[in-house]
């Protein structure tokens, strides 16, 4: 869950900031780093977008920063994104960095350790039963697509009916 969420918070930052061009995801295994039932993977999200001033790229990983103010009105968001993949990075035994270049583009990457399962573990995780209840009716307030994308598969998955509002105010109406 940590992975996905860094994951879905980068790729759809580099979405958000990228109007033309394109965004890459790369993972690799990095064999030198990876010791005994463990893989080190090493991420790579790139994009073509608007970069990152070089001065702002020290605090763009700190609560509340963002590259400057008319990123918050041009592009929205609460600045929190960046920070809390940061932490959720160090958690798992990574660190979260930044090349960017202004107008060209930027690349995020980090590296996190991850265990290796035993066939015969896979086979007893796999086995497990799944429980569910009945479906239910959602509200969902989110202001980001990407994140309203992922809610919304993965609740409609399991049967439940969602609607979705991006404000607060829009959320307490719906209800």
């Amino acid at each position: 869950m940590r992975l996905h969420q860094v994951l879905v918070n980068l790729l759809g930052n580099a979405l958000k900031f990228t109007e033309f061009g394109s965004v890459s995801l790369q993972v690799t295994r990095d064999a030198a780093l990876s010791i005994n039932s463990d893989a080190v993977l090493l991420f790579c999200v790139s994009d073509t977008g608007i970069g990152i001033p070089e001065k702002q790229q020290k605090t763009i990983f700190d609560a509340f920063a963002q590259a400057d103010g008319s990123v918050t009105r041009r592009f929205g968001g609460s600045g929190l994104g960046l920070a809390i993949s940061s932490q959720l990075v160090q958690l798992m035994g990574g660190r979260l960095s930044v090349e960017s270049t202004l107008n060209i583009g930027s690349t995020f990457q980090f590296t996190c350790r991850l265990g290796i399962a035993r066939q015969q573990e896979l086979a007893i995780a796999q086995a497990g039963p799944i429980v569910q209840g009945p479906p239910m009716r959602i509200l969902l307030a989110e202001d980001n697509p990407v994140n309203q994308m992922v809610a919304i598969k993965l609740l409609a998955k399991h049967g439940h009916h969602v609607e979705v509002v991006t404000t607060g105010l829009e959320a307490v109406q719906a209800w």
